[in-house]
């Protein structure tokens, strides 16, 4: 799994690091737009990095799969 992100449509609802907190950050700093922290998460991160991909308001996130992560069963 491969996660990028598009910055210039983010609204920062924080429903990305809400739901994949150690995949997306949503910092104060940055007035809560999405960073991301892991582009390449482990398989244990899957499920909520799609849920936050599904979550997103703004089709902020981006998610490529690659064949070793449909034949896990995780797609």
């Amino acid at each position: 799994m491969r996660v990028t992100i598009n910055p210039t449509t983010c609204i920062a609802s924080g429903n990305c690091g809400r739901t994949a907190p150690r995949v997306f950050a949503n910092r104060t700093e940055d007035d809560g737009f999405v960073s991301l922290i892991d582009e390449n998460p482990p398989e244990a991160e899957w499920a909520s990095t799609r849920e936050a991909e599904n979550l997103c308001p703004s089709a902020t996130i981006s998610i490529e799969e690659d064949d070793a992560d449909e034949v896990s069963g995780s797609a």
